[in-house]
């Protein structure tokens, strides 16, 4: 279900500099929930209100939880997936000339994510919503310009973190190593593995993996893992024992006494805890009303 508040513009309010915003959209999760891969000719900012999940591209899946903010470039084919325990709910924006401020060679996947720590975006998405509900004659123009300033916002955030993460480049044997990781955490990964990737010996990688990024190759494989493991327990209903075997540990003790180390609890406490924090999501008309000629269902 979702709520559609299409953006008017006059031909003389687009210019170069500015950013076309085509639609404001609030969507929940509900049993009507249809999830399939699709693409569109402009680009779109997802923000988290509330729930988690994660969207899913052809290079992989990005978690999504309260205050996530992506930004998904045009023609990249993308879904979103809740989770049953936390269902979605998110505002989606369409606009068109993000790729001027936002170059697709910032990212190899065609996404740019921001966790809105100190909320600074919430506070702009607020206000578009507040807007959406007024729906008075200047709204569009209002709306307009607070999307755009969030716009030009996340580019200043963007070029800093792409600042810094020039200054602190990875080598290339641990970016290799890392990369190996990342994509194949699954299977059995062992650190004479990691040298035949990386072309260095495992103990100068493991040195340099340390170094750069505060964790050895195995430490690092079994955070993977475990970060994977905790979105399969909130997000689906397998098995401990399926889990395990899904993101690549050999036994279910020692999955959960790597679980219990790193979180706390055993993987079922875990699952159990979120589960029992499930509130009966109310439909999206009553949990934000707008005026009726502002509000469409799909």
């Amino acid at each position: 279900m979702y709520i559609r508040y299409t953006i008017t513009h006059k031909p003389e309010e687009v210019s170069q500099n500015h950013f076309q915003v085509l639609s404001v959209n609030i969507v929940s999760y509900d049993a009507n929930w249809h999830s399939t891969m699709h693409h569109h000719n402009f680009a779109e900012i997802f923000y988290c209100l509330d729930g988690s999940g994660y969207l899913l591209t052809e290079f992989g899946r990005t978690p999504i939880h309260k205050h996530s903010l992506l930004l998904v470039n045009p023609f990249i084919e993308h879904t979103e997936h809740t989770s049953l325990i936390s269902p979605l709910k998110y505002l989606v924006i369409g606009i068109k000339g993000p790729e001027i401020i936002l170059p697709s060679h910032a990212t190899d996947n065609g996404l740019f994510s921001f966790e809105d720590s100190n909320h600074q975006f919430y506070r702009l998405i607020r206000e578009v919503m507040t807007e959406c509900e007024l729906n008075q004659p200047y709204s569009s123009q209002i709306i307009d310009h607070l999307i755009n300033s969030l716009i030009l916002r996340l580019n200043n955030l963007a070029n800093s973190q792409l600042a810094m993460a020039r200054e602190t480049p990875l080598s290339a044997s641990v970016s290799l190593a890392k990369h190996y990781i990342d994509n194949h955490f699954s299977k059995n990964i062992n650190l004479e593995q990691l040298e035949e990737r990386a072309h260095v010996s495992r103990f100068h990688l493991a040195h340099q993996f340390k170094e750069e990024l505060g964790l050895s190759p195995i430490n690092y494989l079994n955070q993977v893992r475990l970060t994977q493991a905790q979105e399969l327990l909130l997000t689906t209903n397998y098995t401990v024992l399926q889990i395990t075997e899904m993101v690549g540990f050999n036994s279910v003790s020692y999955f959960s006494n790597k679980f219990h180390e790193a979180v706390g609890m055993t993987p079922r406490a875990y699952r159990n805890l979120h589960a029992s924090s499930l509130i009966q999501t109310r439909s999206l008309k009553e949990s934000y009303r707008l005026p009726e000629n502002m509000a469409s269902k799909n």
